[in-house]
């Protein structure tokens, strides 16, 4: 029995092991140390097949020890992870020796943004937080009944101009609830003023806050504008 060097079709060491003959793509020659992250590799003029005979022995090639990356995540770009043997603009790499300068072994970080790219997306993050106040004010209503808002808002307001408007749908929501329609009427404007007033204020501090996207001067200026914090405007 005698020990022989496993290679594969790529000449790169697979593993040892006792054999009684030299096989396919056996080495005789034993390999160097090989660090972590590193691969051993024969290097021979002789062709596996053709010189089956003496492809391996002592004197017919050498070991080299590369780079070993084939395992790594590696990366083209910021979000453009790169896979091994893949044309990028007409260069590939196979994991072996070297990373190639056009490619890095972990991701960029993301290229800084235009000025009006930050604007653009400072305002649809303002726009979110907008849009999740506004939906807390109305939290806990069912659609149908937000339906009726509009008719209630309307005679609301205009028997709080003139209180001798008739309101017949505040009415028959005064009826259906058991209290007169005076207390339906009152309920009723209490809420479409309050609502008025906080709505008031979101739109407002949306609408400044827009203000001072378009008018910043630099990404940093952009980014330090931020909804109001706990949501509120």
């Amino acid at each position: 029995m005698q020990t022989v060097y496993q290679l594969d079709d790529q000449g790169l060491l697979l593993h040892e092991r006792e054999a009684p003959t030299k096989g396919h793509l056996q080495v005789m020659v034993a390999p160097p140390e090989v660090p972590a992250g590193h691969v051993a590799r024969w290097v021979t003029a002789l062709h596996p097949v053709i010189d089956t005979k003496t492809y391996g022995d002592p004197g017919t090639g050498a070991w080299e020890v590369i780079e070993d990356h084939r395992k790594d995540s590696l990366w083209l770009g910021h979000g453009k992870p790169y896979t091994l043997g893949a044309d990028a603009d007409g260069q590939t790499y196979d994991g072996l020796g070297p990373v190639p300068a056009w490619l890095y072994d972990a991701e960029p970080p993301a290229p800084e943004p235009t000025l009006a790219e930050a604007q653009a997306a400072q305002l649809v993050l303002i726009n979110a937080s907008f849009e999740a106040a506004a939906q807390a004010l109305t939290a806990g209503y069912p659609e149908a009944e937000r339906l009726t808002w509009p008719i209630q808002q309307a005679e609301a307001l205009a028997w709080a101009a003139d209180n001798t408007a008739p309101t017949p749908y505040l009415d028959g929501l005064a009826d259906a609830r058991g209290i007169t329609p005076a207390e339906m009427r009152a309920l009723t404007l209490a809420q479409v003023q309050a609502f008025q007033a906080a709505s008031q204020q979101l739109v407002g501090t949306r609408q400044r806050l827009r203000d001072e996207i378009n008018a910043a001067a630099t990404v940093a200026d952009v980014r330090a504008v931020v909804w109001p914090s706990g949501g509120e405007a």
